[in-house]
Parts: C-alpha cells; structure tokens; sequence
C-alpha cells in the first residue's frame, strides 16, 4: 500500500457527502435530470456493504460501509490505466483537523497479524474530509476479504477497529460490477470506431435529398 492522490478528485468532484452518509443513492433512471447530475449509482447490498459505480471516476465500482462510531470506509478501483488498480479511503466527522494534502503514517493489522505500514493522504473539502491509501499489494486485499476485523492506527493509537463481516461477497459482487461497467465501456468504445469507419453512417436530415449517401 502506498499513498498518492485521486485521479483528477478535485476535477471530478468526489461525492465526500455521499461518502460519509454511506454512499446510498438511487438508480440511475434513464432520461432523467437526476441522472445526469449523480454520481453515485448503486448496483447491490450485500452484507452490510453498498456496491456501487461512482460516475466521477469513469464508472469505476466499490464498496463502503458506516460502522459503530461513525467510520466510513471504502475500497475500490481507479479508473483503467492509473498508477494504482485499487484505493481505500475511510472518514469521520470526529477528525476535522485533518489538513488536505498532508499525508499521515498508519499501520494496519488484520486480526493479529503483522501490521501492515501506509502513507496515507487527506483529501475532501470544506463539507468533509477523508483519508485513503494506494493499494498495490495483492496480499492486503486478501487479508481484506478474508480475515474478521481491520485496525487502524495512528501514532500507536487504534483510531478505528472495523468489522470486516461481509467482504467476501461483497468483493464478489465488486467484480461483477466492475466487469459489467467495462463493458459498457467496450461496447461505447466500439460503437464509436464503427461510426467512424463508416463514412456513410450519418443522421438522415444532414444527406442531401439527391444523394442518400452524402454527410
């Protein structure tokens, strides 16, 4: 696990109040003004764990969950093409001295194990801040889905004890989330290069009445 920044999170405009309110939104329905302004669209329940696209990350999917004394946490995939395959962030409304931008050393340990050490870094904005860390190392994830609890501490002090009930098939159902969003995106992707190899493809008011076929 390493630290680092959101792809494009202040562009984009990461959903920090969605996040610590437990990312529960509704379906996206097709037409809708709703729809284009959201950015959150949920796909499961599973066990205690909301599956979901963030739209603000190219569809990417994830899975959070609010536990007891208000953690929020979060894990999922960048964008196609990024540095890191994977992320997890997890806030509170109790840890507004957080400073955006400055990273912060934390250990983590599942059950009792070796504790696992990350830099993580302060993100959000006046209406919330969060914490997440890069995850690049395989083995973290497994211990994610398959061990009982996460700690997390900072400065030797546990700031959060997680339950992790649920993960696996909530990471179950994470992958098939992210398999059907990319491809959807495949299948954009390919409409789009069809169009453009096909020099007849145009709408039928822009041909000339004479000539069926011009653009």
């Amino acid at each position: 696990m390493t630290g680092g920044t959101y792809q494009n999170a202040g562009k984009r405009g990461f959903c920090m109040r969605r996040l610590l309110v437990g990312l529960v939104s509704c379906l996206i329905a097709a037409g809708s003004a709703a729809a284009e302004e959201s950015e959150i669209i949920k796909w499961k329940d599973v066990d205690g764990w909301t599956v979901a696209s963030d739209t603000s990350m190219e569809g990417s999917c994830f899975i959070s969950s609010v536990f007891d004394g208000g953690v929020t946490l979060r894990l999922g995939f960048y964008p196609k093409g990024s540095e890191s395959p994977l992320y997890m962030s997890f806030a509170s409304d109790d840890w507004r001295s957080l400073e955006v931008g400055k990273e912060y050393d934390l250990t983590f340990r599942f059950d009792k194990t070796d504790p696992w050490s990350a830099s993580a870094t302060a993100a959000g904005d006046a209406s919330g801040k969060f914490l997440f860390v890069n995850v690049t190392d395989a083995e973290f994830l497994t211990g994610f889905v398959r061990k009982r609890a996460l700690a997390i501490a900072f400065e030797d002090r546990v700031i959060a004890n997680l339950s992790l009930r649920g993960t696996g098939p909530a990471a179950d159902e994470l992958m098939k989330c992210q398999r059907a969003v990319d491809e959807i995106i495949a299948d954009e992707g390919r409409k789009s290069k069809e169009k453009k190899a096909d020099p007849f493809n145009a709408p039928s008011e822009k041909r000339s009445a004479r000539d069926p076929f011009s653009l």
